[in-house]
């Protein structure tokens, strides 16, 4: 059977992956203008490499960032880091106006 949705590469040649992930937030309707959506795409950053990858966005709640640890014991670290983490955000996005995090782990 041969698949009939159009081709985003009309050659052989390989897609920049910049241009693929635009073309999905495209098509998801996901603007990087918006805050909430951006906060994603610099989490590492804001968070630092020691807690990326233990420690991901789940909602903003009002005024709280709601975020999800794979263990207690990184929730707690990410807890004891919680005046840094509002800080980085609030100076990347400070129309989200973070006061709170709550960290609901595993």
């Amino acid at each position: 059977m041969k698949d009939k949705s159009p081709r985003v590469c009309k050659t052989n040649d390989p897609i920049d992956s910049k241009q693929v992930l635009d073309m999905v937030l495209h098509r998801l309707n996901i603007s990087l203008d918006n805050p909430k959506a951006a906060i994603g795409m610099k989490w590492q950053e804001i968070i630092g490499s020691r807690l990326y990858p233990h420690v991901k966005i789940v909602d903003i709640r009002g005024k709280t960032l709601v975020l999800k640890a794979d263990h207690p014991s990184w929730a707690q670290i990410t807890m004891m880091q919680q005046k840094k983490i509002i800080s980085a955000v609030n100076r990347k996005y400070p129309s989200l106006e973070v006061k709170d995090l709550q960290v609901l782990s595993a």
